[in-house]
C-alpha cells in the first residue's frame, strides 16, 4: 500500500513560497509580479549532487547576499580560491546566479543586491558546469529567502 504523505523537501526541491512581507508593499499573486530586492546580509548555500551508476555530478557553492543601494544594480563578486572552487566553474556559477536573479523568487526579479560567492567544494572526478550552474541557483534562492526580501516599485 502506497502513503500519500509527501517525500520529505531535499536540498534544491521547490521552496516555500516569499513571506507575506513582500505582499504589503500591493503586489499580488496576480498579474505583473514586480521585483524585490533583500534588506539585510545573508548567507546561502547549494548543493547539487546527482549520481546513477554511470554518472555522478556534483557542485556545492556558497554565497554571501548584501543590499545594494536602489538603482545600482546587481554586482556579482568572486572571493574563493582555485583550491575551494577551481576557476573554471565560477562562470558557470554566475550563470547560474544570473538566470535566478532573472527569473527571480516566486517570478520576482532579484534587483540591487551584491553578491559574493565565499565558498563551496568540488570532486576532482564528478564535479562539471550544469552541477555549478545548478548550486548557483539553489545558493541564490536559499540566501535571498533569509535576507528578508522586500517588493520594490
Amino acid at each position: 500500500m502506497e502513503s500519500s504523505d509527501p517525500e520529505p523537501m531535499q536540498k534544491g526541491d521547490r521552496l516555500p513560497p516569499i513571506p507575506p512581507k513582500l505582499t504589503a508593499t500591493g503586489l499580488d499573486d496576480e498579474g505583473d509580479k514586480g521585483q524585490i530586492t533583500v534588506t539585510k546580509n545573508a548567507n546561502g548555500e547549494g548543493k547539487f549532487i546527482r549520481g546513477s551508476e554511470w554518472r555522478s555530478q556534483y557542485g556545492h557553492v556558497v554565497i554571501r547576499v548584501e543590499p545594494n543601494s536602489r538603482g545600482k544594480g546587481v554586482i556579482i563578486l568572486s572571493e574563493v580560491s582555485d583550491d575551494t572552487i577551481p576557476s573554471r566553474f565560477i562562470e558557470p556559477i554566475k550563470s547560474g546566479i544570473r538566470e535566478s536573479l532573472k527569473n527571480g523568487i516566486d517570478g520576482r526579479a532579484v534587483v540591487d543586491i551584491v553578491i559574493r560567492i565565499s565558498g563551496g567544494s568540488w570532486s576532482h572526478a564528478d564535479s562539471e558546469d550544469l552541477a555549478f550552474k545548478m548550486a548557483g541557483i539553489f545558493a541564490l534562492k536559499d540566501a535571498v529567502r533569509k535576507a528578508e526580501p522586500i517588493g520594490v516599485e
